[in-house]
C-alpha cells in the first residue's frame, strides 16, 4: 500500500486514483493503488475504519500540480464500505459522504468549515437497486470490473452522476448545490472545478459551470486517501542541561522543539527524546560554551574528532580509520615484544 507520511501529520493510505474527470468507469480490485499506476479503487479495505477521507486533484499527473486538496473529518469512524449514505446530513434527495465534522483545506492547512454535513455523490436511489451510491460502497469492498455506474451482472450503465466536493458556506455541496471545489460527474458532465488557493467562495455550479472566477478543467488527475486514526507523536524534541551559578548551585534548563531560548526545568525521563543534529565547534574555547546535554554530539574541527556527552563528560568517539591505526600500532608493538622474548630465550 502507498502511504503518505507528511501531509497533515501523515498516516494517509492511498485507496483510489483516476487519470481523468470521469468517475463511472474507474474499476475496483484487490490490487494496491499506485499514485502513477493504473486508475482504480482498492476493494481490499472495505472493513477498515476511517476517520478522514481526503481528495487531491491536479491538472497534471504530478502532486506538485495540485489545484484542490481537502479532507473530511468524520464525526465518528465508520468502515470504508459505508462511506456513502443517505442519513447524517445527507438525505433522500442527496446521497454522499455524510456525518462530517469539518472540512480542512490541505493547501492552506486550515479548517474552512464546520457547517458542511453532506458532500453529495449522486441521487439517493433505493439501496436495494444497487445503483449509484450503494454500488460505490459495494465497489469499495469487492471488485467492480467496470466501475460503480455499471450493473454488476452485465455492462449496462445505470448512472451518470458521481462526484466529490466541498463547500465553505453550504450544508450540502455538489451538483444542484454549489461547491468550493468539485471533481467528478454531474448529469453527464464530468470535470474538475476549483478556485484560487485559499479561496472561500463557491466556484463550481451545476453541470460543471464555473462561478465567481472559478476554473473548470475536463482533464484532471485525482487521488483518494483515507486515515483511520490521528498520528501519534513517538517522541518529543527536548534537550536539558545544568549550569553552575556563582554560589555553586546547579540550575537545570531545557530547549524544547526548535526553540533556541532555554527555559528552566528538566525534560521528562519517561519517554524517548529526539536531539537535533551535531554541534560543530572550531576550537576548545568555543567548545567550553556548549551546553552539557547528555546525548549531544560535538565535532571539534581543530582536532577532527567527534565527542558524545555522557556521564557528565565529553567522551571521544573513535573513528574507524583511527581505530584501525591504533590496532595496527598495538599489533606491531606486540610483535616486537614477542620477537624480543624469543631472542631472550635463545640467549639463555
Amino acid at each position: 500500500a502507498w502511504c503518505d507520511m507528511s501531509t497533515d501529520g501523515g498516516g494517509f493510505l492511498l485507496i483510489g486514483r483516476k487519470n481523468n474527470s470521469v468517475t463511472w468507469t474507474v474499476p475496483s480490485n484487490n490490487e494496491p493503488v499506485d499514485p502513477y499506476g493504473e486508475p482504480h479503487w482498492t476493494s481490499s479495505l472495505g472493513d477498515a475504519p476511517i476517520l478522514d477521507f481526503r481528495v487531491q486533484m491536479a491538472t497534471h499527473e504530478d502532486f506538485k500540480a495540485t489545484k484542490a486538496h481537502w479532507s473530511f473529518r468524520l464525526q465518528s469512524k465508520r468502515p470504508l464500505k459505508n462511506l456513502m449514505m443517505t442519513t447524517a446530513g445527507c438525505d433522500q434527495r442527496s446521497a454522499g459522504i455524510g456525518n462530517i465534522a469539518y472540512v480542512k483545506d490541505l493547501q492552506t492547512e486550515k479548517i474552512v468549515t464546520t457547517k458542511l454535513r453532506c458532500s453529495k455523490f449522486g441521487f439517493a436511489h433505493h439501496h436495494l437497486l444497487k445503483f449509484g451510491w450503494t454500488m460505490m460502497n459495494s465497489c469499495l469492498q469487492k471488485p467492480c470490473p467496470w466501475g460503480f455506474a455499471y450493473y454488476h451482472l452485465i455492462k449496462v450503465q445505470t448512472d451518470n452522476y458521481g462526484g466529490f466536493s466541498f463547500s465553505t458556506t453550504g450544508k450540502i455541496s455538489g451538483m444542484d448545490y454549489n461547491a468550493t471545489a468539485f471533481v467528478g460527474c454531474d448529469n453527464g458532465h464530468c470535470c474538475g472545478c476549483y478556485g484560487p488557493v485559499g479561496g472561500t467562495k463557491n466556484y463550481c455550479a451545476q453541470n460543471c459551470k464555473a462561478i465567481n472566477g472559478g476554473t473548470v478543467k475536463k482533464n484532471v488527475y485525482t487521488w483518494f486517501w483515507v486515515r483511520s486514526s490521528l498520528p501519534r507523536r513517538l517522541w518529543k524534541k527536548c534537550m536539558d542541561y545544568q549550569v553552575k551559578i556563582d554560589d555553586g548551585k546547579l540550575i537545570s534548563y531545557k530547549l524544547i522543539g526548535h526553540s533556541v531560548v532555554p527555559v528552566e526545568g528538566r525534560c521528562t525521563k519517561a519517554s524517548a527524546l529526539l536531539h537535533d543534529g551535531i554541534v560543530v565547534v572550531p576550537d576548545n574555547t568555543t567548545a567550553e560554551k556548549v551546553p552539557d546535554i547528555d546525548g549531544l554530539l560535538e565535532y571539534r574541527k581543530d582536532m577532527q574528532e567527534l565527542y558524545v556527552r555522557s556521564n557528565k563528560r565529553w567522551n571521544a568517539i573513535a573513528l574507524e580509520e583511527k581505530g584501525k591505526q591504533e590496532i595496527n600500532r598495538l599489533e606491531n608493538l606486540i610483535n616486537k615484544i614477542n620477537t624480543s622474548l624469543s631472542k631472550s630465550k635463545c640467549l639463555s
